[in-house]
């Protein structure tokens, strides 16, 4: 199992669909993202418990939804992405120094700018750019490579064999790569055209040139904006097989909502086992996860639901047993309670010039009237729900009314008298509706978003103008 301890509040915005990435030296970015855009750049040296903010407004155009990853020499690459002005990006920026310093790479790469993609650095220093959404919002699953660290890109596939996609989860499996064997990139889930949620796992051996499916449909849900790390294998319980590091999925949207779970994979996202189902850093999505060597595990950002509640706590996350106890509080001493003012006055009235009194025991309380009728229970039929979304109260069902028995339509087919692929059709069908709902419920929350903004710069405005009339 794994254990997780919540780092104090960070120093920096909250926020989803930033760019986080780990160094190798164990140093942590996070890298602008929305609400915003932004464009500013945290740094942590130990493991997320800290934070200094390297740049307010960095070089490169304030952004969301863009891809970061650290290549072989340590350096750092950052493309793609929204900016402000609601245009995607296809502009390319590295850093040398953990974020300090940027350097301009290309104004306009040739590949097609996006958001949502995937980058993977392998061993030796090739990069590849994959999937996303397009600047028409449309899916994709092309595949580009760059063999001089982001400078220039060659495109390797023009449609990847599997469906297009964005949101996915991809990581490299860097311990596989050798002169003799290369590296396995992965990738999994996401959402593909028409809000149709993923659940395959695909694999490329050679770069990107070509690609395996090892696993058409996971035994976790379809999934967008999941989070997948490697661990190494001797901190996450041992790889199957020889296998020196171990895949993690962590949370992500699926039809039901935000989620919270962790599935393990040892074998290289062939098989996986469920390693929580609802871990405590909650339920969430567009949020940022990466591995140490160490095997420590940091989840942190995102948002609570597709509406907002942005994040910008920090969790840690270790295999193993769990801490020991602190030793229990001894005992607090008994608490006495005070008279009342009433009890002192009678008990001096009763026993004058301040001698004792016997203590007469306090009288039986008076039994509560009995209840008659519905008048004394408007919601006896059923329970209200909480003001603050918390667990809903038990109904209370009148011993008189007995549930009404139901009957099952007989024109409603039953799932299990259901061929699979009809089963899976309909399926489909209920995700299309819940992702046109969710696309829905995007579009109010990010008018609503736009409005603040609005209301913000209108408020500086006028503090400004008032504080220059004085």
């Amino acid at each position: 199992d794994m254990q997780w301890s919540e780092c104090e509040a960070a120093p920096w915005p909250a926020r989803s669909r930033a760019g986080i990435v780990a160094l190798p030296g164990g140093e942590i970015l996070v890298l602008g993202g929305l609400i915003g855009p932004r464009h500013d750049v945290w740094r942590s040296t130990d493991r997320g418990a800290s934070w200094e903010r390297l740049h307010e407004s960095a070089p490169w155009a304030a952004r969301w939804g863009h891809c970061v990853t650290v290549l072989s020499s340590e350096e750092v690459l950052l493309l793609g992405g929204m900016g402000s002005s609601g245009k995607k990006l296809n502009d390319v920026w590295c850093s040398q120094d953990q974020g300090v310093s940027w350097q301009k790479l290309s104004e306009a790469a040739p590949f097609p700018e996006r958001t949502g993609c995937c980058l993977a650095a392998l061993p030796g220093g090739p990069v590849l750019l994959f999937g996303g959404h397009g600047a028409s919002n449309e899916p994709l699953n092309d595949v580009w490579r760059s063999s001089d660290g982001g400078s220039t890109w060659e495109q390797v596939l023009e449609a990847a064999p599997w469906p297009e996609r964005a949101w996915a989860g991809c990581t490299t499996l860097v311990s596989t790569g050798g002169e003799s064997t290369p590296a396995t990139v992965l990738v999994l889930g996401g959402v593909a055209g028409g809000e149709v949620l993923l659940d395959d796992v695909w694999r490329s051996e050679d770069g990107g040139a070509s690609w395996d499916p090892i696993a058409e449909g996971g035994p976790w849900a379809a999934r967008r904006s999941p989070c997948l790390v490697a661990v190494p294998a001797s901190a996450a319980g041992g790889g199957e097989g020889g296998s020196a590091e171990v895949l993690l999925m962590l949370g992500g949207l699926a039809a039901t909502g935000p989620l919270a779970d962790i599935w393990r994979s040892g074998d290289g996202g062939a098989s996986w086992e469920r390693v929580a189902e609802e871990a405590q850093w909650g339920p969430r999505l567009d949020h940022g996860a990466v591995a140490l060597a160490d095997g420590t595990v940091l989840v942190m950002g995102g948002q609570r639901s597709t509406s907002g509640g942005h994040l910008n706590d920090v969790w840690s996350g270790i295999f193993g047993e769990p801490p020991p106890l602190p030793p229990p509080r001894p005992p607090a001493p008994p608490v006495t309670e005070r008279p009342s003012a009433a009890a002192s006055s009678a008990s001096s009235s009763a026993a004058p010039g301040g001698g004792a009194s016997s203590a007469q025991p306090p009288p039986p309380p008076r039994p509560p009237p009995p209840r008659s009728g519905p008048a004394q229970s408007a919601d006896a039929g059923g329970a209200l729900p909480p003001m603050g979304g918390g667990p809903q109260a038990p109904a209370v069902i009148p011993q008189a009314a007995a549930p009404k028995a139901t009957t099952m339509n007989s024109s409603v087919p039953r799932y299990e008298d259901m061929a699979a692929p009809d089963i899976r059709r309909s399926i489909l069908d209920l995700q299309r509706g819940l992702a046109d709902i969710t696309r829905r419920l995007d579009s109010v929350g990010m008018e609503n978003h736009l409005l603040r903004e609005e209301n913000i710069v209108l408020k500086e405005a006028i503090d400004d103008k008032i504080e220059g009339s004085r």
